[in-house]
């Protein structure tokens, strides 16, 4: 007769069954999950952009089983990965990289093992994001660029677009966080304003992340005067911002006189400031400047100048001088290679104007042809020359004749 004997022994604290039975053979033991423990798995992160490495950690699955390779589900896709096996405990380890093609959202990660044993949890795929500061700008302005939410340790490129047409494209290489800081001057490919130009961002490898487009808004250029009223033979000011970078003026006028001087040349966010005497136009005028074929224009009211109150005649007044013909007052100029251009002179008791133009074609036109001591005239010169102990600058400079 075959003995018969049998043990059990239920070991709650270790939270597992040990069965010997003897049935003509040495005993054996056997490991299982408590009853009822359910796998269970965890996701870390728990969100993140595309191209994210994502691991997961699952416990209660069958002990010392396996995950087949690609067996671990993103949202139902497989992701790429080895064969995973599980410990004797019933835990697995594994990681995977979110797919460039992988919607946004909260998407289900899901695990099936060969005991048949399933797991699930949740991965938010996140939009990285771009912010620009400031919101408007002008040529050669530095704009702030900052990113959040990018794959840590990757790089972004930034792309600007202005009229449908890429003007820039930065690289940015985001932080251990995921975030960058970037400083981008508005190159001069934008055009002068009023535009849009979009800025976009996209990883630099093949990760997929793209982010919102932003919008700067380039402003018109713009011109101010120093004075909204001025007098003849003051000095105004013009200051302009908002034209091309780098550029010279090529127009600068005050009514129907060209009054620059020199040569101005915008810096580099396109700004400049000049300076000219206020010639005898009196009443409403524009004044106008032109830089790389940009023209503003603003209007200036100008007041005739004031007539000196005459001095106390002296005891014994000398004889004045009697006026000469301008083409002998003026012959060191003319005869400096036709350096004189044009005489204007105003006669403030009849409110009008009167020239003289040294070439012949205006001979017959010159309706001003003397001046004597007192005279007070505008003079073009094309050169620089002095003349009577002044020096006259290229344009107009305005003269009184001692």
């Amino acid at each position: 007769m075959v003995r018969k004997s049998s043990a059990i022994a239920l070991v709650i604290a270790g939270i597992f069954f040990s069965v010997f039975a003897v049935l003509g053979a040495a005993p054996s033991t056997v490991s299982i999950s408590p009853p009822g423990a359910a796998p269970s798995l965890t996701v870390t992160p728990s969100s993140g952009p595309r191209g994210t490495q994502v691991t997961i950690d699952g416990e209660n699955f069958t002990n010392s089983g396996n995950i087949a390779a690609n067996g671990i589900t993103l949202d139902g896709i497989p992701m790429v990965h080895p064969q995973i096996a599980a410990t004797g405990g019933g835990e697995l380890s594994a990681s995977f990289r979110v797919p460039a093609t992988t919607g946004l959202g909260a998407k289900p990660v899901s695990v099936i093992d060969s005991g048949s044993l399933a797991g699930a949890a949740t991965f938010t795929v996140t939009q990285p994001t771009i912010a620009i500061s400031p919101a408007t700008a002008v040529m050669g302005q530095v704009i702030t660029v900052t990113g959040t939410g990018w794959v840590p340790l990757t790089s972004a490129a930034l792309t600007l677009t202005s009229g449908g047409v890429v003007v820039g494209i930065h690289s940015a290489d985001a932080d251990a966080n995921g975030g960058f800081v970037a400083k981008i001057a508005l190159p001069n490919t934008v055009g002068v304003g009023p535009k849009e130009v979009s800025f976009t961002a996209a990883d630099a490898g093949s990760l997929g992340n793209t982010a919102s487009g932003q919008t700067l808004t380039v402003t018109a250029p713009t011109m101010t005067l120093s004075a909204a009223e001025a007098t003849v033979g003051s000095e105004v000011t013009v200051t302009a911002a908002g034209f091309m970078p780098y550029t010279a003026l090529t127009a600068f006028s005050i009514g129907a006189a060209d009054v620059r001087r020199g040569v101005a040349i915008t810096d580099s966010t396109g700004s400049l400031s000049v300076t000219s005497m206020v010639p005898g136009f009196s009443g409403a005028q524009s004044v106008s400047i032109t830089v790389g074929g940009v023209t503003s224009s603003k209007s200036i009211k100008v007041k005739p100048a004031s007539t000196p109150e005459p001095e106390p005649a002296a005891a014994t007044p000398a004889e004045p001088l009697p006026p000469a013909p301008l083409d002998e007052v003026f012959a060191n100029l003319i005869a400096n290679d036709g350096n004189l251009v044009r005489i204007f002179r105003f006669d403030n008791s009849t409110q009008t104007w009167a020239f003289f133009d040294p070439r012949p074609a205006f001979v017959s036109t010159n309706d001003l042809t003397a001046a004597g001591s007192g005279d007070i005239v505008w003079v073009k010169v094309n050169t620089q020359q002095e003349f009577r102990g002044r020096i006259l600058l290229p344009g107009w400079s305005l003269f009184s004749l001692e």
